[in-house]
């Protein structure tokens, strides 16, 4: 029998509805090992410079928390190493990839880093004006019935009556019609977190998105109907997920089930290398 799905996190929600296939092959095996180490793993290089960028800013918030400052050589020094240790882990290696492109990759990054370093949000924890802050990772979920969430915020903030939420995307999509609600679930972190407030009112939510050479800032103060509207978005997720699972399982053909509607979204796609549609 295949298990239901228990997790869910904004990330495998936007895989979810952009494409079936994709999902399929990431996310249900069935406990297959057979399946789980046939599956091809792949990153492109343009998807190994987001990562770098995300894991060197991180490495930053790291250093910036104990005090320490990073200059704009060692935030590239840190890049070209992260990049290229990637790179190579995943079989890139110097005859695949030139010095030109591999360069680029790392100015990308670069600019990425440099750019949210002067958002405004960032730059006030920088020099010093948000003094009370700190930043999170995603693996550890929250419990929301019998699903693991993984929701937590990239950064927590406190600047004068209320606390800040903030994600973090160094590569998001144009059109994000649910961004309000997905933002929101970061709110059930904040409800088993014990040194903050049981009290939506007392949260803004922000989002920083890197979409076509900038970084955006979407704000938004949540309500308790934002909240129980973001708790009944994730409950469906997992129903209709499990519904794809147990369509999935049948088969264990990822390439019977629905491919994504946009072209655009197969050019990052680490399976399309075996996709019918690609």
């Amino acid at each position: 029998m295949i298990e239901a799905t228990t997790r869910w996190s904004i990330t495998r929600r936007k895989i979810f509805t952009n494409c079936a296939r994709r999902y399929a092959i990431k996310y249900v095996h069935n406990n297959n090992k057979t399946w789980i180490n046939n599956k091809k793993k792949y990153s492109s290089p343009w998807d190994l410079m987001i990562s770098t960028s995300r894991s060197v800013f991180f490495e930053l918030l790291t250093d910036l928390h104990r005090g320490v400052s990073w200059s704009e050589k060692l935030i590239q020094s840190r890049i070209r190493f992260e990049l290229t240790s990637q790179l190579i882990s995943f079989g890139i290696t110097y005859e695949k990839i030139t010095n030109k492109k591999r360069n680029k990759l790392i100015l990308y990054a670069f600019i990425r880093i440099k750019k949210i370093l002067g958002n405004s949000i960032i730059t006030k924890i920088v020099n010093g004006t948000i003094k009370e802050w700190s930043f999170h990772d995603r693996i550890k979920p929250v419990m929301f019935g019998h699903i693991e969430v993984y929701c937590s915020p990239d950064i927590v903030y406190r600047y004068k009556s209320k606390w800040h939420l903030v994600r973090l995307n160094f590569q998001s999509e144009k059109n994000q019609p649910y961004v309000d609600l997905e933002l929101c679930s970061m709110l059930l972190w904040s409800r088993y977190n014990q040194y903050l407030p049981n009290i939506e009112q007392k949260f803004a939510i922000h989002g920083l998105f890197y979409n076509n050479g900038k970084w955006r800032n979407y704000s938004i103060m949540p309500s308790q109907k934002m909240l129980q509207e973001s708790k009944q978005l994730l409950e469906k997720d997992a129903h209709n997920m499990n519904l794809l699972q147990n369509e999935f399982v049948k088969t264990m053909n990822p390439n019977k089930l629905p491919f994504a509607k946009s072209s655009n979204y197969c050019i990052r796609c680490p399976y399309k290398i075996s996709c019918p549609k690609v």
